[in-house]
């Protein structure tokens, strides 16, 4: 459902099974953003986080979406630019995607 509704606003959504698939896949492709829940199988997100920051060169944004109470520290630690809790209402999603993605942007 979130991958349909992330389409539907234009973007581009690749999903990842669990965090290496992730890491892989981000690598690889050099997203523009990531949309990254804490909770991954097998990598957690801030290992995910720590491990795409170590390579040179990537830059892409980060946004955590997590269920976590400690989810405003973790995304301060890893450098997030946006922290949602979950359950979140996917409109909010898509504005803090935008906002990430042209923080420069009034009308973003």
């Amino acid at each position: 459902m979130l991958v349909s509704a992330i389409a539907d606003e234009g973007f581009e959504p690749i999903p990842a099974l669990d965090g290496q698939h992730a890491l892989r896949t981000a690598l690889a492709i050099e997203p523009r953003a990531i949309i990254l829940d804490l909770g991954l199988p097998d990598l957690d997100g801030e290992e995910f986080a720590r491990a795409y920051r170590a390579q040179k060169g990537v830059e892409a944004p980060i946004v955590v979406v997590s269920a976590s109470r400690d989810a405003e520290t973790i995304g301060k630690h890893i450098g997030a630019r946006a922290v949602i809790r979950k359950p979140f209402d996917v409109s909010e999603l898509i504005a803090r995607l935008r906002t990430t993605m042209h923080p420069h942007s009034a009308t973003a």
